[in-house]
This record gives C-alpha cells, structure tokens and sequence, in this order.
C-alpha cells in the first residue's frame, strides 16, 4: 500500500526532473564531444552502482538469458545518449530537447507491440499531432535539423530501453539492471573511445572543469536521480511521474536560455511546435488511462 505523498515528495519529483532537464546543458557545457561524455559518465555511474549494491550485500548471480537482454540493452542505452548528447553539440539544447520529447510518443507505439496489444485510435491521433508539431519545427528551424534529427532518435532508444526495462523491474532489482547496463554501454564506447584516442582526435581527453561536469552527470542526474526516481514509486503512482517528466523539455528549454541566453532563443514559431509536442505529450497519459 503506497503512503501519502507529502510536499517535499513533489517537490523531490520536480527536482529530479530538473536534473534530467540539465543533463542537456551539462553535456553542452562540456567541451568534450559526445563520446568521451557517455563514455566517461557510464563509467562512474556503473563503479558507483556497483559500490551500494556491494555494500548493501545485493547479490550479482542472473540467468545467461537475462544477462545477454540487459547487456544489448546497455548498447541502447549509449546510442541514446550519444545521440542525446551529440544532438546538443550540433545544434542547441532547445532543438534537443524538442527531438528527446517525443519518446512517450515512442512508447505509446512500442508498447502495445511488446505486449500484443491494440494500439488506440487515440495514440495515432497523438502520433499525428507529434508529426505535425515536428514539423513546425522543421519548417521554422531547418538550419538546425541535424540536431532535430537527432533528437528523435535519442527519444527512440530512449523508448526502446525503457520498454525492454518495464519487463524486469518487478522482477529485478533496478539498481542491479542499470549497473549491467551502465557497464555494457561503457565497454562498447569504450572500445570506440579508445580507438578514437588512439587517432589521436580532438575532445578525447576531458579537460579541467570537464571532469566536475561529467562527475555531476554520473553522480547526481545518474546515480542519484534514478534510485531516488524508484524510491518515490512508493508513494506516486507510475501515471503521475511519468506525467511530471513530460515536463523535462519546459524545464530544460528555460535553463538553457538563462545559461546560454541569446544563442538557446529560437523563433516563436519553435515554442509554439514546442508547446503542441508537450502538449501532446501530456494529454496521452490521460487518454490511456482513461480507455483503461
């Protein structure tokens, strides 16, 4: 039975969502490309979850089937974040967040496959608003599609490891998920990160204030959010959390014009797409609820 929720359990909601929202801003902020970024950041944050599952004496054993799962998950995980990342480098953290927005819509259409189910009349309705808004801004932003494009693409593998998640945590503990995959995205960047260091090209090597930026990526918006996101399903149902991170392109739209001012301002015709994704976003958890 969950507990009432008190306000300091919205306000942690809203918070971690804001750490999701910055994570854009932080990978921006860093002049290392995207690579060395989630190279580094899988890193710390699968030592870091290896550490409290040791100490809370958490055991490793899973099945062969099930390792193999996570670890091709853990590849889905870093194409999320290389595009992710790589999205905000080419263009702006605003066009990023814009292409990141439409991974509910993703799940919408993942989802009923993975479970068989019916997909809703309603969902395709969704689906065509979120064309239509993606188009507004494609035609008002078409300096940046780049970065639109791959933004779309770090919503689908967002979606995609998210769905393939859903099948283990009721049955596994999330934090030892995540440390499988944390670990297998970083062997494979790993491995690519290496050969490019090897090459000798530009970005390879985090510099000064880069480390405190990608330590705050693995730390605090990996490691912190996400076990702080499982412990608040105790209290929240799964429908009002996911409703709350609808929010993470408002949140990180806004912090990224007050960091980088003039450079994150786009045209009003951006905001108004912007604001028919996540509004489109919003209503579908309701939609779904509702045909339930």
């Amino acid at each position: 039975m969950k507990s009432a929720p008190r306000l300091l359990d919205y306000l942690k909601i809203h918070f971690i969502v804001v750490l999701y929202a910055f994570t854009a801003i932080l990978g921006n902020a860093t002049s290392a490309n995207a690579l060395t970024i989630v190279f580094f950041r899988c890193v710390i944050a699968a030592v870091g979850l290896v550490g409290i599952l040791y100490y809370s004496k958490t055991s490793f054993r899973i099945s062969q089937k099930v390792l193999s799962i996570w670890l091709l998950n853990g590849v889905f995980i870093s194409l999320h974040w290389l595009l992710f990342f790589g999205a905000a480098k080419v263009s702006t953290v605003a066009m990023c967040l814009a292409g990141l927005s439409t991974q509910t819509f993703w799940t919408s259409v993942m989802e009923p496959i993975a479970k068989k189910t019916k997909i809703s009349w309603e969902e395709v309705f969704l689906g065509v608003l979120v064309i239509v808004a993606l188009g507004i801004i494609f035609s008002v932003q078409q300096a940046q599609w780049l970065g639109l494009l791959m933004g779309i693409g770090a919503g689908f593998f967002g979606a995609l490891f998210s769905v393939i998640n859903g099948n283990f945590t009721h049955t596994h503990d999330p934090k030892l998920i995540t440390a499988y995959e944390m670990a297998a995205a970083g062997v494979m960047t790993g491995l690519v990160w290496a050969y490019g260091l090897v090459e000798g090209g530009v970005g390879y090597i985090p510099m000064d204030w880069d480390w405190m930026w990608i330590g705050i990526l693995a730390v605090v918006c990996t490691v912190y959010a996400y076990t702080e996101t499982i412990h608040l399903y105790k209290v929240f149902s799964v429908f009002s959390i996911n409703l709350v991170i609808t929010l993470e392109p408002v949140y990180g739209i806004l912090l990224a014009v007050f960091i980088f001012g003039q450079k994150e301002v786009m045209s009003a015709g951006f905001y108004w797409g912007t604001a028919l994704l996540v509004l489109t976003v919003m209503v579908q958890p309701f939609l779904q609820k509702r045909s339930r």
